[in-house]
Parts: structure tokens; sequence; C-alpha cells
């Protein structure tokens, strides 16, 4: 089936989003804008997930449990996940790896945290925006050995973006997907090449006749994580 799906969207977890991006409400207007399937990718954190996991059942939208995690190389890279377990196992890993600096709300933003119900629970102290201290490489291998895949977010598109820092798709990971941001003209060969909105705002949340479509042979996370691992082709 043609499902249309936005994969990259942060919560009100992510200091850059607004406070009112919560896994309730993104889900919500992800169900009012047509879309199949969405995944919430915070930054460097997975505990806004089980809140946008339930909203999925209730709403009756495929909730992909995802993460933008952003590498020792300071390149933000999509991690996702068949199930909720997996990506909070991810998660853990993630802030093992990362510095522990306070983060100052009125300079880089909240980072609110709210229990499956949409309850507000509290702020994060650490700054999620700094890189942890796995690489590339690692996190691929991470990723994929949890049963899920790493794709290189907005690859394209300038600062903490693959080719600017690198200057190359790696060869020696794996990348069957990758995402591009749709403005700037780039294909990559070889590659099924997403786009999405990397939503901070409910308003930016895709509609679903500009979104990317995916051929799913079922709508469901496991479905997803096939296609994306599977790669070839491109939306």
């Amino acid at each position: 089936m043609k499902s249309p799906v936005d994969l990259h969207i942060h919560s009100c977890l992510s200091p850059c989003a607004d406070d009112d991006m919560t896994p309730w409400n993104i889900v919500g207007m992800a169900k009012l804008k047509g879309l199949a399937a969405v995944a919430v990718c915070d930054h460097n954190s997975a505990r806004n997930l089980p809140a946008a996991c339930k909203a999925g059942r209730e709403y009756g939208v495929c909730v992909l449990p995802g993460i933008e995690v952003t590498s020792r190389e300071d390149v933000h890279l999509l991690c996702y996940f068949e199930t909720l377990s997996q990506a909070m196992d991810m998660g853990m890993r993630i802030e093992r790896e990362q510095p522990h600096i306070k983060n100052k709300p009125e300079l880089f933003g909240h980072q609110i945290l709210v229990d499956e119900d949409d309850t507000f629970l509290g702020e994060a102290e650490h700054l999620l925006l700094a890189a942890c201290n796995l690489s590339i490489s690692d996190l691929a291998q991470a990723a994929w050995e949890l049963g899920g895949v790493m794709v290189p977010a907005h690859i394209n598109k300038g600062a903490n973006s693959l080719l600017p820092v690198l200057g190359m798709l790696p060869e020696n990971i794996a990348l069957p997907t990758v995402e591009i941001f749709r403005t700037v003209p780039h294909r990559a060969a070889g590659k099924l090449c997403l786009h999405a909105s990397d939503a901070h705002t409910l308003v930016d949340i895709r509609e679903a006749e500009d979104a990317c479509v995916l051929e799913l042979q079922e709508l469901t996370p496991a479905a997803l994580i096939q296609v994306l691992r599977k790669g070839k082709g491109e939306t």
C-alpha cells in the first residue's frame, strides 16, 4: 500500500521544539493531516516515545519509534526501531555516552518530559543537543543489532549533516536509506531517499499530499523497518 509518512518530528523533549509539541498533539495533528505513519525523533533521547506510541494506538496512526542521535563526528543520525523497548534500550545507551552538561532553558529551550498520557513530568536536566561519544559506525551497528536501522539525517542540508561534515557517504558503513533535504537538489545513487518535515512546530508537520510516500506491505513499524533496511530506489 502507498502510505504518506513523516519520519522526522521533534517533540517538546527536544529543546529546539515548541513546548506544545507533545506526543499526543503530534500524533493527533498527523491524523488530521492524513498521514499514515510518523516517527517522533528527539535529540539523543527516547523518553517521550511511550506517549507517542500510546497516542498512535489511540488515533490509529502508525508510530515508528525513533531517536535523532548526534554522533561523535557531530553528525545527526536518525535511528529507527520496530519496538518501543528497542528504542528505549538505544536511548539509555546514548545517555550513558553523552556529557552531562546542564541545560540552560533560557538559552537552548525547554526539554519537557511527559508520561504516556501526555501529563507533564518535569524537564530533562542535561543538555540533549550535545554529541555522544559514539561514532557513525558505532551507531549504525548498534541500531542494526537491536533490529533497527540508522538513516543519516538531511545529508545535504548543512551543519550537522553527513555530506558537509565528511564530504562523502562512507563506503565502509551500510547505509541503505538516507534522508535528504528536499529543497536542495541531490541524488544518492542506489539509496532509498526519504524526505521529512524535521518539524519543530505542529504546523510544520507534513500534509499527506506533500509527504514522502512509501510502499508498505502493511502499516506497521515492522514493515517500515523492513523497507528502510532494504533501501534501494527513491521515493
